[in-house]
């Protein structure tokens, strides 16, 4: 979400691009994403598993929001959290509940990225660090339930 929040006014302000310009980056991050959706959903449904495939996605939004070119993974999500679920009576429970849990970031993210920013004199390095710090701990969060489910297998599918 930080990407999608700041990524405007980062491109106006500090790659000094018009506005009109910088608006059309957030079309373009989103328009990135169309060619590997199909892909990744089809190589998850028969191969890997959600899973598997969220946490190498999560990985890589993580490092290259270092260099703010990252977009969200959040698509890989709707499946990943019903793979988990043995019993299906519970699927919206868990949903419901990982949601919840979620929606603390997208709620302050962008604010403590605007802190960040404000403390740091303008300078956008303190939120790109802190953002992908944020997602590389989600990738130990998401490889801790992928041991917790399959034990330490590496091609079980998930």
């Amino acid at each position: 979400m930080l990407t999608f929040f700041y990524i405007q006014v980062y491109a106006t302000e500090v790659l000094g691009i018009s506005e009109e310009s910088g608006a059309t980056l957030i079309i373009i991050i989103n328009a990135l994403g169309i060619p590997v959706r199909a892909p990744l959903g089809y190589l998850t449904d028969h191969y890997i598993g959600p899973l598997n495939c969220l946490i190498p996605c999560v990985a890589l939004c993580g490092i290259m929001i270092f260099a703010w070119a990252a977009a969200a993974a959040m698509a890989l999500f709707v499946g990943t959290k019903p793979s988990l679920t043995k019993d299906l009576d519970k699927i919206g429970t868990r949903v419901g509940m990982a949601l919840t849990i979620m929606s603390f970031g997208p709620l302050t993210g962008s604010s403590v990225a605007g802190t960040l920013i404000a403390r740091t004199g303008g300078e956008y390095l303190a939120a790109q660090m802190w953002a992908g710090a944020a997602l590389i701990v989600a990738v130990f969060a998401l490889v801790g339930a992928r041991v917790i489910i399959s034990g330490p297998r590496v091609w079980a599918k998930l």
